[in-house]
């Protein structure tokens, strides 16, 4: 058997039914490596290895009884701590919730993923309120990208920790939640599989948020397959959250390896990505001839609707508004030492005038309900996650909105989306391709997802620092 650290949810599902591996074992050396390795790459807020080994023996238990088990029975997770659970603290990544006593009520996907038995090896570190794309925490510490042993690089945010957990072998999947690339983004500079979900897909109930109108739970793994998995265990109506009551649940999975070929795919002209790093778009290009090989059928017309530049300041002016209604108070008076730069970002919706804001919200309806008419002449687009590779921490400019810039569109336009690894730059950093559907089209993202990893490899690339 490999390393059971390298493999992905689906693997381990597979193991523990042929009796190859056991729950208990892989909790233990989940917990081994995060005892090793969490105190330099800061994962981790907090690690539940008592409770965990606990969720790992009752696992063994229900597998050992021949009985039917849950979707994901025994696979460890990481859980972004702003997913509340009973009985733990739940910080959102900042100081001011640092001694917050521990919750009282279990968020919906974290209630959910534990019922299909899922072992929760502690809450993931984060941007400061999640709100932020580079992934650094200067409160709480920043992760560390493990794909460069030599200069400690960025993550990605704001489900930085999340990223890092996976991608360093210290979760076998993990969950994140995107309001303009919070998934996609870490998942891209990590070399994973990141799936935003459209808002009501799956429930928000218990989610401490940084916006309400974008606000969406999704997973990050190794594969699309994985991926599924996570979907499939925690989407659903929720009464708790009423957005999601409008959508009935979906088979994720039974169709996962349905031929693509026919599938139109609308390509991003460099023009109008703005600049992408050539090693990006190199890759990029060669992903679009896999995918053309599966048979997808080349129509790019779509892109003449997208204003990047518009979107991103429309999105950061409801980020910024919500975010402030949300977290504004917390930051009166003297409140404990932070992340300077999360915190000037949040305060910053204070000056947004409420005239501004309803605007903003008409504007949004508006253009969401014009570029619907884009899938009327297209199934997905296809551009690079990111325009840039992990940089180091250090040279961090927090005023530079590279890392959401063609990811904030997804969201504001209530699309959905999955980042795929298509490659590695020459100094061996994770490249992403991005493909975004229409709402409520997972399935579509997560089949063609599956479908180019089967046609690929980049997902089974592991950091040298694995």
């Amino acid at each position: 058997m490999d390393d059971p650290l390298r493999l992905g949810a689906t693997e381990l599902r597979e193991a523990y039914q042929r009796r190859a591996l056991s729950p208990v074992e892989v909790t233990r050396a989940y917990l081994e490596r995060i005892a090793a390795r969490n105190g330099h790459l800061h994962a981790y807020l907090e690690v539940y290895a008592e409770g965990a080994l606990a969720q790992a023996r009752a696992s063994e238990q229900r597998l050992a009884s021949g009985l039917p088990v849950g979707l994901l029975e025994g696979v460890p997770l990481a859980l972004k701590d702003l997913l509340h659970i009973e009985g733990r603290r739940t910080t959102a990544g900042s100081t001011v919730f640092a001694d917050r006593a521990p919750s009282g009520f279990t968020s919906t996907v974290a209630a959910r993923l534990m019922g299909a038995g899922a072992v929760v090896l502690g809450k993931a570190n984060l941007v400061e309120f999640a709100y932020g794309g580079w992934g650094t925490n200067q409160g709480l510490r920043s992760p560390v990208n493990p794909w460069d042993g030599a200069v400690e690089r960025c993550v990605g945010g704001s489900s930085s920790g999340s990223g890092v957990a996976v991608s360093a072998g210290l979760a076998a999947g993990a969950i994140g939640t995107d309001t303009g690339g919070s998934v996609r983004i870490p998942s891209a500079f990590c070399g994973l599989t990141g799936l935003k979900t459209t808002q009501g897909r799956v429930s928000n109930f218990g989610v401490d948020l940084v916006s309400h109108t974008l606000d969406t739970v999704g997973p990050m793994a190794w594969t699309a397959e994985d991926a599924a998995l996570l979907l499939q265990a925690m989407h659903g109506p929720d009464p708790r959250d009423p957005a999601t009551l409008a959508h009935a649940p979906e088979d994720f999975l039974s169709r996962l390896r349905e031929p693509i070929a026919g599938l139109r795919i609308s390509v991003a002209p460099a023009g109008v990505l703005g600049a992408v790093e050539p090693a990006i778009a190199q890759a990029v290009d060669e992903a679009v001839r896999v995918l053309l090989s599966l048979g997808c059928l080349r129509r790019d017309e779509a892109f003449a609707r997208i204003d990047f530049v518009a979107d991103q300041a429309e999105t950061g002016v409801i980020i910024s508004s919500e975010a402030y209604a949300e977290h504004g108070h917390l930051l009166a008076g003297s409140p404990p030492p932070g992340d300077a730069a999360a915190r000037a970002r949040l305060l910053s919706g204070g000056a947004i005038a409420a005239p501004r804001y309803a605007a903003a919200l008409r504007e949004r309806q508006r253009r969401v309900r014009d570029f619907a008419r884009v899938f009327e002449h297209t199934d997905l687009l296809v551009l690079p996650t990111l325009p840039v590779t992990a940089r180091p921490l250090a040279t961090i400019d927090e005023a530079d909105l590279a890392p959401s810039r063609l990811t904030r569109f997804v969201g504001y336009h209530g699309l959905s989306a999955i980042a795929l690894p298509c490659g590695l730059s020459p100094e061996g950093l994770p490249v992403s391709l991005q493909l975004v559907a229409p709402a409520f089209h997972e399935a579509r993202l997560l089949r063609a997802g599956v479908a180019f990893q089967s046609a690929t490899d980049f997902h089974r690339a592991r950091p040298s620092t694995f």
